[in-house]
């Protein structure tokens, strides 16, 4: 933990526990998958399945945080000619901040190797998997998002990639929590705050942590 972490006042530090109970994971599968319940047993009480996508801004997929897309049979209702990998292309283009799993019973790395849904897709798991595998990745993506550690991470990763060199943790903290006390999460304040052109990307980052995804 960074040192000025337990001086501060205005950024939540959320347990595990509270990470659970504000994570919304989706499952997009035409067929019931028991896992579902195994994640709500282990406390991710907003887990939930829909056999397919009526709409891209439907709230089951616009509240999520992490969705799990079979790659065979979902995709059909908004006809992508390559069910759910077509769908996998379409949602992480709108929503570019959500985690998106590509899953199957069949072997992905064969029967999909070059495909953009694949590709673009956060992470891949077969159905097949144990379920703590499952678990693992959900609690990895959603501390990502929650947690202040992770979140100071991911902001110092995308400056990296933005320009060029690595800020450190507590400057982050700093401009973090003078967007926290502002209320202002908007892309032009945080390019502001943060000196930067493109903003999107971190504003987006700050955005969810700082809301609880609310």
């Amino acid at each position: 933990m960074f040192g000025l972490f337990t001086a501060n006042k205005k950024l939540p530090e959320r347990s595990l526990d509270e990470i659970k109970q504000i994570c919304k994971v989706l499952f997009i599968d035409d067929k019931n998958f028991p896992l579902i319940e195994i994640l709500k047993t282990a406390g991710w009480v907003n887990t939930r399945r829909i056999k397919d996508v009526d709409s891209l801004d439907q709230s089951e997929v616009r509240e999520s945080h992490i969705m799990f897309v079979d790659i065979q049979g979902v995709g059909k209702r908004l006809k992508f000619h390559d069910e759910g990998l077509g769908l996998i292309v379409a949602l992480k283009t709108k929503y570019p901040s959500k985690k998106i799993i590509a899953y199957s019973a069949e072997d992905q790395g064969q029967v999909q190797a070059f495909s953009d849904g694949i590709n673009m897709a956060d992470s891949r798991m077969s159905k097949n998997a144990d379920p703590y595998q499952f678990q693992f990745l959900v609690e990895k993506f959603a501390k990502e998002a929650f947690s202040l550690n992770e979140c100071i991470e991911r902001i110092k990763q995308l400056l990296i990639k933005e320009i060029g060199r690595s800020v450190e943790s507590d400057a982050i903290l700093k401009k973090l929590t003078k967007i926290a006390t502002s209320k202002n999460f908007s892309v032009d304040e945080v390019g502001k705050v943060f000196n930067l052109q493109n903003a999107a990307n971190v504003s987006s980052v700050i955005q969810l942590f700082l809301t609880g995804g609310g």
